[in-house]
């Protein structure tokens, strides 16, 4: 009996130019031999039937078949190549398919053909008691057609970028996975020794107290699910047909701007549209692109079911095989927690291989309540809590070699900033001593705009990936004007790729932390001018309209009288204003800021917030700092 580790299966992709550990399991004190590429090796299993080889670095290669061969059994793993190795991991915006593009990028699945670029999606799994030895499943997947439909956006077009760059073979290893806090990606060790376990860390342990933890959850949720239901008046009067009297149902547009305060309160909402489709379009296939609501919903057309969706950040698009001449469209919206309702600024279409209908220019929507309810408590995710993914899917890769992660994470964090920064500079560091590479490129993104979470302040958690930048080998892409202001999954992956890839250029020429935009170092008070030094990596600063705000004794004042000198702003303050040490100037302090401030290749500044020194300041002595 001979076991191969899913990751060294065929189609796997290693890391070429570096010492490779191949290893797995047979019987015990068994002789084990290995051949590859006409080379062969030899070695023994342990007491427990480990064993591994260690194979010289390799240069970058065409397919190799690997041999490995105990006693009597004989296991192969082929179209093995040697390029280059990227960890993808965070949450969601990395996570996000190839699928859930196709509206913004409609041929990229189709025209998927490069049989260079391979990648293997680690199955989700937490474990919060130890790390786990292995995987327990997967497969390295060719990255052409309908393959790629579930691998990362971000990590399929940053691959493309790679392999024009370099011409050598690209693995991708996805880790990412939607909602995740960032202390659900460190070890217990680590965030025992920074004290950022959870009291009851421990129950989590026990496997007992997880089923019953899930089982609690699945009985509640299930619960309020029947109660929804039982007095819904939109069920128990089947509201999804098309002869429902309707005349008195509210008449709203559906952009969610000025949605009534009724309309956003927990329970159900319906939302009805009568259409006549035109005789051109009768019998086609379509889909209909209904944007986002908050928070669930289930949508029928002429009274069946065309799709459902169970949480608010999903596009709803949903496709039907041939259109009906006469069309009732009907949404069941549930609200879990206020405000819900349609999110604002999305257009609401539908879709046919000739043309598109905007189904807001037919005319308003009508809208009822269905029901009300008290708001439903979130639903339970094992998976959140500290220590479980960095157990269950970072830890079985220890012995792979990486040329470098890409990070995107955050949005999760929001809510819970305090003490990110040193989290986010520990996950580094301890990724870099389990994968053995010191100087492991560590590439990650700065949340974008995103202005759907008004109760959240988006820039706490920009000032803390910062402090990434305080290691080696690490570089942060300012990616405000890459996200979508309603909508906290942005569909421009490939803008994001790009940053990412130029910034992964420039790590050797930069190697004490790169930022693709200017980033502030420090302010000073000099005649009633806040004067800000910044750091623009061989760039020269720009800027526009704009403002920032100098905070002082509680009050915001907007400054905007500015001017740039060499790489530092100058900015004028009121005379009736008197700047004092201590005080504080901001700038992009916002979830979706105003940006004024870019360097010459349109790279906007990276948000901060800085305490005013007060002291002389000597243009000269600093202009060329």
């Amino acid at each position: 009996m001979i076991f191969i580790p899913y990751l060294l299966r065929s189609n796997a992709i290693l890391q070429r130019d570096k010492v490779t550990t191949f290893w797995g399991y047979t019987d015990p004190q068994q002789r084990v031999e290995l051949d590859y590429d006409n080379r062969h090796l030899e070695t023994s299993a342990t007491s427990d039937g480990y064993f591994q080889f260690e194979l010289a670095p390799h240069a970058a290669s065409g397919p190799i078949t690997f041999t490995l061969t105990s006693g009597t059994d004989q296991v192969t793993s082929k179209n093995v190549l040697f390029g280059d190795v990227w960890l993808l991991s965070g949450q969601s915006n990395m996570q996000l398919w190839m699928q859930r593009l196709v509206a913004r990028y409609p041929d990229e699945i189709e025209n998927a053909k490069d049989t260079d670029i391979h990648f293997f999606m680690v199955p989700q799994r937490y474990d919060f008691s130890h790390g786990d030895s292995e995987l327990d499943s997967g497969e390295w997947q060719i990255a052409v057609g309908k393959n790629i439909e579930m691998l990362s956006g971000i990590g399929y077009f940053y691959a493309q970028l790679q392999r024009r760059a370099t011409h050598v073979p690209i693995g991708l290893i996805s880790t990412a996975i939607g909602g995740t806090p960032i202390r659900s990606w460190v070890s217990h060790k680590t965030l025992t020794a920074m004290e950022e376990l959870p009291q009851n860390f421990d129950k989590l342990s026990d496997q007992s107290f997880i089923n019953g933890y899930v089982s609690e959850n699945d009985h509640y949720q299930k619960y309020y699910e029947r109660v929804c239901d039982r007095s819904d008046q939109g069920i128990l009067k089947d509201w999804t047909q098309a002869n429902v009297d309707d005349s008195r149902w509210d008449s709203l547009p559906l952009d969610g701007e000025d949605w009534p305060e009724m309309y956003r309160q927990p329970g159900t909402i319906w939302i009805r549209k009568h259409l006549r489709m035109p005789a051109r379009l009768v019998g086609k296939s379509a889909e209909f692109r209904l944007g986002t609501f908050v928070d669930a919903d289930e949508t029928y057309l002429n009274g069946q079911k065309i799709g459902e969706t169970g949480y608010q950040y999903p596009p709803r698009n949903y496709r039907i095989s041939s259109l009906p001449a006469e069309i009732t469209l009907v949404v069941r919206l549930h609200i879990f927690s206020a405000p819900g309702g349609p999110r604002f600024g999305k257009k609401h279409l539908l879709i046919t291989d000739e043309e598109s209908v905007d189904l807001d220019a037919q005319g308003d929507w009508l809208v009822k309540r269905g029901c009300w309810l008290p708001p439903k408590k979130e639903s339970v995710f094992p998976q959140y809590q500290p220590v479980g993914l960095f157990n269950g899917m970072i830890y079985p890769l220890r012995r792979l070699n990486l040329k470098g992660v890409l990070w995107y994470q955050g949005e999760s964090d929001v809510a819970r900033p305090l003490n990110y920064d040193h989290v986010f500079l520990r996950l580094i560091q301890e990724w870099r001593q389990l994968f053995q590479s010191a100087e492991l490129p560590f590439l990650y993104v700065q949340l974008p705009n995103c202005a759907i979470e008004p109760n959240h302040v988006w820039s706490k958690i920009r000032l803390a990936q910062k402090s990434g930048l305080e290691l080696n080998h690490t570089a942060m892409i300012v990616a405000l004007g890459l996200g979508e202001d309603n909508d906290l999954h942005p569909l421009n992956k490939r803008g994001v790729a790009q940053q990412l890839f130029e910034a992964s250029q420039q790590i050797s020429k930069y190697p004490n932390g790169y930022c693709n935009g200017p980033l502030a170092l420090g302010a000073w008070v000099d005649n009633q001018q806040i004067r800000i030094k910044f750091v623009t990596f061989d760039q020269k600063l720009v800027i526009s309209q704009g403002y920032f705000e100098l905070i002082k004794n509680g009050q915001i004042i907007r400054l905007s009288d500015f001017k740039i000198v060499g790489k530092t702003i100058v900015i004028v303050v009121p005379e009736e204003v008197k700047v004092c040490s201590g005080d504080r100037i901001r700038y992009a302090w916002g979830n979706s800021p105003v940006i004024c401030l870019r360097n010459g290749t349109n790279q906007p500044a990276s948000p901060f917030i800085l305490e005013i020194e007060k002291g002389f300041y000597q243009n000269d002595l600093l202009a060329n700092l």
